[in-house]
């Protein structure tokens, strides 16, 4: 069945540009954490602007955290930078630049779960183990027959199956496959991503329909069952957008630092508050969607900021170049044509 699923993955993979030789931990760490919940044509145009900048862990470590989050503008789920960055800095200056070896190493490191520890482990160390993302989750509940699989019963099956027996926790490389992990991984993502889909699945293209349970039984899309989503929660924010004239004759913008904690967490933007500004124009409205929020985001021009809003004052470009989250992005394009800054 390995043999099946890897001449597949070679035949049919798509190029992306980080599947190369050979592989290199800091890129393979820095893709998988960019790659959650993120397109993967966003990471293919982000990567290399954010490599440039970071093309190492050591320039990664030794950067300010708000150089990070602006290199990471546009990727979203911004508490992702911040822990790439802590981590950065345990690996440079904790570990003296090594890597950690095996699974319970990385899963050692901030912000690194689970999925991220394996597939950096199996991907780039050469280790036998299976690394369990949606995709692959997906793929292995099929596979095996699960309607609601845990993720350790997922590993564990696809690791008899396409690894060796009973290498679902193991931390030793493969015998006379060393690249055989790092290729399993990736195609059992690509398989859950192009052909194994949530809907519609092409079973018909699929190396592994004649060991599939799902495909015997007749309807793949049953396995797993569905899981509840939680409730998209509602949510009004009005962007207070002050400006004033600089010395140089450029208009500066208001924006403040985010907390630590909370939505756009450590970016900064225009003040966003629940309430509008007392006095103002309102310019535009539009709507924004986040996981677990859906944003009904207005937009004022006003004299002052909030009261409580702690404030420097940015050029357009510098405030670009600090790293907008996206719905800041949207709230300044609305500007555009109502005076907005240049």
């Amino acid at each position: 069945m390995r043999a099946s699923l890897l001449h597949w993955y070679d035949r049919s993979a798509r190029p992306l540009p980080w599947r190369r030789e050979p592989r290199d931990p800091y890129l393979t760490w820095v893709v998988e954490t960019m790659s959650q919940q993120t397109r993967i044509e966003t990471v293919v145009a982000r990567l290399p602007g954010f490599l440039a900048r970071f093309p190492d862990v050591g320039r990664l470590a030794a950067a300010d955290p708000g150089e990070v989050l602006a290199a990471w503008s546009g990727l979203g789920y911004y508490r992702r930078a911040r822990a790439l960055h802590a981590a950065a800095r345990v690996i440079a200056h904790d570990l003296d630049g090594r890597w950690p070896s095996d699974v319970a190493g990385w899963l050692r490191l901030p912000g690194v779960g689970p999925y991220t520890a394996a597939a950096v482990a199996a991907q780039a160390l050469g280790i036998a183990t299976i690394a369990v993302d949606g995709n692959v989750r997906r793929v292995g509940a099929r596979l095996l027959g699960l309607r609601e699989p845990t993720d350790a019963d997922v590993r564990r099956g696809l690791a008899e199956l396409l690894l060796v027996p009973g290498a679902g926790s193991s931390a030793t490389p493969v015998a006379g496959a060393a690249d055989d992990p790092a290729r399993v991984a990736e195609a059992l993502v690509e398989l859950g991503a192009v052909v194994c889909t949530p809907r519609r699945p092409r079973c018909d293209d699929c190396p592994l329909r004649s060991g599939c349970a799902a495909a015997a039984a007749g309807d793949p899309t049953r396995f797993p069952a569905p899981r509840r989503r939680p409730r998209v929660q509602p949510l009004t924010l009005h962007a207070w957008w002050v400006t004033r004239a600089g010395e140089d004759g450029r208009d500066r913008m208001a924006l403040e630092r985010r907390p630590e904690d909370g939505l756009w967490a450590g970016l900064h933007g225009p003040p966003w508050r629940t309430e509008a500004p007392a006095v103002g124009t309102r310019v535009a409205s539009f709507r924004h969607l986040l996981t677990h929020r859906r944003i009904e985001a207005i937009v004022w021009r006003t004299p002052t900021p909030p009261a409580d809003a702690e404030v420097a004052w940015y050029r357009r470009d510098e405030a670009l170049a600090l790293g907008l989250a996206r719905i800041d992005r949207r709230a300044l394009a609305c500007l555009d044509g109502h005076g907005a800054l240049g």
